[in-house]
């Protein structure tokens, strides 16, 4: 669910301060206008460049990613083009081209890798990694995940989270959704698409309507609040995120189940999430005080850094064996 307040006339800019190899020059001549206007869907079999769509493999409000070949390099890859209903939204279209920007900045095990990004009869592609697998939002469609799945999945998460911080880039939207998880446990971190770079790694006084205009903007059962209230993300904002993900993982719901808007968002602001040793049998004393801890209102009372998440985790991890 996106938030209302996107709806409600929160204006989308980009911050684009990555000139990446490669990349810039294709997508900078394309930042101040909409997408090429495609009439029509793209079908199974149908070439783009050097790729044959396989496979549909998922459609979301804003994009839709199919399994395809590489005729060139004979291998399988993810390719991603916006959704139709948005080539004539802006923000959209910068949206994905800065996704594509920001991925080929980042190199680690788990975040999905970018490959390529061009254009083809009028059409952005994004060309990435593909990962066969699941969502962590259809996993837990079976219910809540064991312990040790649990630990595995947040450490890895928080690993990928870390390379980001340390680049300076702040995903902003971690949800299950974009989480991969391959058969043999690998997680793999998607969908750059909101990503920015932190406050701190900017001109601050140059950016100030950008950033405002930029941090009303996520998916609301797991933004922060001071996200929710327009303020500028940092990577405190992605701790909380993160600990969302956990506390559903463990639970099986939502740390805020609420589901209608306006209720939901009076509950991040302003109410305690549960307990989740109440909600699942084995929930520790340490791992709840792990999640409840990125689940703190203020981003001063939540872990500072993923990298000290993380070295908590691995302490759970290792007292369980």
């Amino acid at each position: 669910m996106r938030a209302n307040l996107r709806r409600k006339g929160c204006q989308v800019a980009i911050l684009n301060p990555w000139p990446a190899p490669g990349l810039s020059l294709t997508l900078e001549s394309r930042f101040d206008s909409p997408c090429a206007n495609v009439p029509r869907e793209l079908i199974v079999g149908q070439m783009l460049g050097h790729y044959r769509l396989v496979e549909q493999i998922s459609r979301g409000g804003m994009g839709v990613v199919y399994r395809a070949h590489d005729e060139h390099l004979e291998r399988e890859v993810a390719l991603k083009v916006l959704a139709p209903a948005n080539l004539h939204d802006a923000g959209a279209c910068k949206r994905f081209h800065n996704e594509a920007v920001i991925l080929s900045k980042l190199n680690h095990p788990n975040i999905i890798a970018v490959h390529d990004f061009d254009t083809e009869d009028g059409i952005d592609f994004l060309i990435m990694e593909y990962v066969p697998g699941q969502t962590l939002s259809a996993r837990l469609e079976t219910g809540p995940l064991t312990e040790e799945e649990v630990l595995q999945i947040g450490r890895q998460i928080t690993a990928a989270v870390q390379e980001a911080h340390n680049l300076g880039i702040i995903h902003r939207d971690l949800k299950p959704q974009n989480v991969m998880l391959t058969p043999r446990g690998r997680v793999k971190v998607a969908d750059f698409g909101l990503a920015r770079r932190s406050p701190s790694a900017v001109d601050t006084a140059a950016t100030t309507d950008v950033t405002r205009e930029l941090e009303v903007i996520g998916t609301l059962p797991y933004m922060p609040p001071e996200q929710l209230r327009g303020e500028p993300a940092d990577s405190c904002s992605d701790i909380y995120s993160i600990g969302a993900v956990l506390y559903e993982l463990a639970t099986g719901r939502r740390a805020f189940p609420e589901t209608h808007g306006p209720r939901l968002v009076d509950s991040i602001l302003h109410e305690a999430p549960r307990s989740p040793s109440t909600l699942t049998q084995w929930v520790s004393r340490p791992f709840e005080t792990v999640v409840l801890k990125c689940l703190e209102k203020e981003p001063a009372r939540r872990y500072q850094s993923a990298t000290e998440l993380g070295v908590d985790l691995k302490h759970i991890s290792t007292s369980t064996t």
